[in-house]
């Protein structure tokens, strides 16, 4: 599975999430984060999602379970 990292447009909030696809990282987010959350993960205008290139030399690896592996507030 691909690394993806799910990120606040105001950058509040970021997550790196092991998913599929880039709408499987949206919706992983959506469904694991606080309930007042589900609408920024949701919405495109809000936030954004990018393929990490390389994963492996930032510790994080493609094998495994789906969900969020890290979590950033500021």
């Amino acid at each position: 599975m691909a690394i993806f990292n799910v990120s606040a447009r105001d950058g509040s909030v970021s997550l790196v999430i092991r998913a599929r696809c880039m709408s499987c990282a949206r919706q992983l987010a959506a469904d694991r984060s606080p309930v007042h959350e589900k609408r920024l993960w949701r919405d495109p205008d809000l936030s954004s999602v990018e393929l990490v290139g390389h994963p492996e030399r930032l510790g994080y690896f493609s094998e495994g379970m789906n969900g969020i592996l890290k979590r950033t507030t500021t």
